[in-house]
């Protein structure tokens, strides 16, 4: 089967489960329906800006997990979360970028279930021009 259209979005999920993981698709740094900033961290966006970017898309990965399931008090912890830096040539910072993803996670979930496995990788660009993407993967209770 062919692709379509270029214009045309596939139906992503904001988050799927299976069995008792949960993976949440990345998010960008969008706050009410606009992002944040755009560009290049160390270019066009600060590391402080940067940081508060990591930190609104862990927000908005949370939201999708609280929307899948109703509320977050079946996350048992955070397993793994991988952070995407938009980052200008030279800029080597992106684990302080990702570190504020962290803090929130941790600060949501305390500091043993929000510990996770984390990769913070810088990139030439993201989508729709934000500086940070956040993805994350849960453990969940099982029954």
């Amino acid at each position: 089967m062919e692709p379509g259209p270029a214009g045309e979005r596939p139906s992503v999920a904001a988050a799927r489960r299976s069995g008792a993981v949960l993976i949440a698709s990345g998010q960008v740094a969008a706050r009410d329906g606009k992002l944040i900033a755009e560009g290049r961290v160390g270019e066009d966006v600060s590391l402080d800006v940067a940081r508060a970017c990591a930190r609104q898309c862990a927000r908005n990965v949370l939201t999708a997990v609280r929307d899948e399931l109703s509320g977050l008090g079946a996350v048992e912890h955070v397993e793994a979360v991988s952070v995407w830096v938009a980052s200008a040539p030279g800029f080597t910072d992106q684990h302080l970028v990702a570190d504020a993803a962290t803090a929130l996670f941790t600060e949501v979930f305390g500091d043993d279930a929000g510990r996770h496995a984390r990769v913070a990788l810088g990139v030439a660009a993201l989508p729709t021009g934000s500086p940070v993407e956040v993805q994350a993967t849960f453990r969940l209770r099982t029954p």
